[in-house]
């Protein structure tokens, strides 16, 4: 399945050639802590989740077409 992933500046290390924004390919079925492990994600980054606008948790389910936004508690506005 396909999906998109927008990082913001505190996720962009992690993101590939530091793409703020970029599309992913996974399993069917995958969660967002297997997203989260393909782009090596720290477990202490703090990274915090949305999927489709809404707060996600690790274990939420993904779907293909799914827009994942990942970004650091220090930004937004």
């Amino acid at each position: 399945m396909k999906v998109t992933v927008k990082c913001f500046t505190g996720m962009r290390p992690c993101a590939p050639d530091g793409q703020s924004k970029f599309a992913l390919f996974l399993e069917e079925g995958a969660q967002v802590a297997q997203l989260l492990d393909r782009l090596n994600v720290p477990a202490d980054a703090g990274a915090i989740i949305a999927v489709n606008g809404a707060r996600a948790e690790r274990d939420k389910r993904l779907q293909d077409g799914d827009t994942i936004v990942l970004f650091t508690p220090m930004e937004g506005g």
